[in-house]
């Protein structure tokens, strides 16, 4: 027996409910349209924090070249934040820059949902092409990126959204060439990010057989040096690679820069409770294959170069001495792993027959994605304060323990909530429900036609002493 929301989430594109298939359709998509409407809000009025770590720096830096007229010599790149001076220009208007370069992160973000949608309006179908953008909102860990000035959305956005418009088929010349200058500009954003273009271009170039591909490694290079000539007069300057990141100490006994152990870092990377891309981003772990292939052209390759962006952040900071991210929720430097997770379980929602162990991984993915999301927005301030005491001389608790992470500390310290904070969570809980219904009325009529094959074995007559 399935639910009324089971029903109406699964009757749109179902054979056989020619009458129904409309009108569940209609209302589905009215549903799902409404909660990507309430969930975009939240993340827009939902308190921010005062700026801190790399996003103060990089607010100071803007504002010294800006309004003192000189270069800053912060280690982090200017590219991004340059493309915030509008927001600042209203910010100087208005008397108060700070409230206004705040929100430059959540702007980035809905601009790039917005290119999402033009791309792939046409090319996936109605109903994962909403889903898709629900999941971004709220499945996955973006909100406690918005609330910041920190680079990585800016980095996410400009390459994300720039592969998925040089990989799509039949896309104009223009769109193509506005891509690769997107990517370029996010790599450029995030120096270090220049090895996973080297790992995406090298698949393009596999796939294609085209080597013209390679020529975006030069570029991007070009576009580093050049920033580096403008603000220290040196095109290899280089003065991150001994620089904190955000994090105060070392989380071991070592030196900064790429010197913490390639194997530690990669597991903690994937599986530590804190930080864990398991944890966080679920969806990436789920075999997508055929069933992107079926869902529209060109999107299995889009997730595949996303992927494989993922993966080559994950074998650069796997050596990086603050892989963690410093004191941040989750993992910081792998904000890019929501698109590729988001577009999997998007696909993975549709009904199609499906294995009920394939069935409960993608409803624990979901599950897990959603309370990241809730997590994200209302318990992002809630630190567990022993990790950080003693000049964070506790701080790996954080990273492996899984009542210190962030994830799950919520259940051991449970805060005072707000009013907006209950109304935020009851938000995901209906969110979890409407994605989740579909997957459990599947499996409930898994269940019960496994157990009606098996009734003699299991009927009560059968067993004996």
């Amino acid at each position: 027996m399935t639910t009324p929301v089971a029903e109406a989430a699964e009757a749109e594109g179902t054979p056989g409910r020619a009458e129904g298939t409309s009108r569940a359709g209609r209302v589905a998509g009215w549903v799902e349209t409404s909660l990507l409407a309430i969930g975009v809000v939240l993340l827009a009025v939902s308190p921010k924090p005062a700026m801190m770590g790399d996003g103060l720096a990089r607010y100071q830096a803007l504002i010294e070249l800006l309004e003192q007229r000189h270069l800053p010599g912060t280690p982090y790149s200017m590219i991004g934040p340059l493309f915030a001076t509008p927001l600042w220009a209203v910010g100087r208007w208005y008397g108060n820059t700070q409230i206004w370069l705040v929100q430059y992160n959540y702007l980035l973000f809905m601009l790039g949902l917005g290119a999402v949608h033009a791309l792939l309006q046409g090319r996936l179908a109605a109903r994962p092409l909403r889903r898709l953008l629900l999941l971004l909102v709220g499945a996955s860990m973006v909100a406690a990126h918005v609330q910041d000035f920190y680079g990585e959305v800016f980095t996410v956005m400009a390459v994300g959204v720039g592969l998925l418009a040089v990989t799509l088929p039949d896309t104009r010349w223009a769109t193509r060439a506005a891509g690769w200058v997107a990517v370029v500009l996010g790599v450029a954003n995030t120096p270090g990010t220049i090895v996973a273009l080297g790992l995406v271009v090298g698949v393009l170039c596999l796939l294609r057989r085209r080597l013209r591909y390679l020529a975006a490694l030069p570029v991007a290079a070009a576009l580093i040096a050049g920033e580096a000539w403008w603000r220290f007069g040196d095109p290899l300057h280089s003065s991150y690679a001994g620089h904190g990141g955000g994090a105060t100490v070392m989380p071991y006994s070592g030196e900064p820069g790429f010197s913490y152990p390639f194997l530690l870092g990669l597991v903690a990377i994937l599986f530590s409770f804190g930080k864990g891309l398991l944890w966080f981003t679920p969806g990436l772990f789920l075999p997508v294959r055929q069933r992107l292939r079926d869902a529209g052209p060109g999107l299995w390759t889009v997730w595949l170069l996303w992927a494989t962006f993922v993966a080559g952040l994950v074998l650069l900071y796997a050596r990086w001495w603050g892989w963690y991210g410093g004191m941040y929720w989750g993992p910081r430097f792998f904000l890019f792993a929501m698109l590729p997770a988001a577009l999997a379980l998007a696909v993975r929602l549709e009904p199609e027959r499906a294995s009920p162990w394939a069935n409960l991984a993608t409803l624990l993915a979901v599950a897990l994605s959603v309370w990241g999301a809730a997590n994200s927005l209302v318990f992002s301030q809630l630190r567990p304060w022993t990790c950080y005491e003693n000049n964070y001389h506790l701080e790996a608790l954080c990273h492996f323990t899984p009542e210190f992470s962030p994830l799950w500390y919520p259940f051991v310290e449970t805060p005072e909530l707000t009013a907006l904070q209950r109304g935020t969570l009851a938000f995901y809980a209906l969110l979890l429900l409407w994605l989740a219904a579909p997957l459990l009325g599947r499996l409930a009529r898994q269940v019960t036609a496994t157990l009606g094959a098996h009734r003699d074995r299991l009927a009560w007559r059968a067993w004996r002493w």
